[in-house]
């Protein structure tokens, strides 16, 4: 089994190829605002207005209404009036069940931890062997 903490590395380096610094994309990794702690926080700094996206990562199989509830509290409280929340990115695990997120949150699918269950090689060998 994995944790959050081990998905970190890999989920930093995709948001660094997807907001890359030379456009003024700051990635900021747990960073404590008051009583809450999102995983990630992405921004922008331009003249008038900072760009915010909320970055979450679940290593749970399943995605519920309590992880939906946390990262729309999150956003909710990194706005203000000079800050837009562009975005709202809720990471996850290859095959976990996220069929009750709302078309706002955005879904990133980490294809180097699944929760699929694999065969294993003995089963796969079987499967193909010939009959006689």
């Amino acid at each position: 089994m994995f944790k959050e903490f081990d998905m970190y590395p890999y989920v930093r380096r995709n948001l660094r190829k997807r907001y890359p610094a030379s456009k003024g994309w700051v990635i900021k990794e747990r960073e404590r605002r008051g009583s809450y702690e999102p995983d990630f926080i992405v921004e922008r700094r331009t003249k008038s207005v900072i760009e915010r996206i909320v970055v979450e990562v679940k290593a749970t199989p399943k995605i519920t209404e309590n992880h939906i509830k946390q990262i729309n509290r999150y956003a909710k409280c990194l706005a203000g009036a000079n800050v837009k929340i562009k975005e709202k990115i809720l990471v996850v695990p290859s095959g976990a069940k996220v069929s009750k997120i709302p078309p706002d949150i955005k879904i990133h699918y980490s294809k180097k931890f699944s929760h699929k269950k694999k065969k294993s090689w003995k089963k796969r060998k079987r499967k193909y062997r010939k009959k006689k």
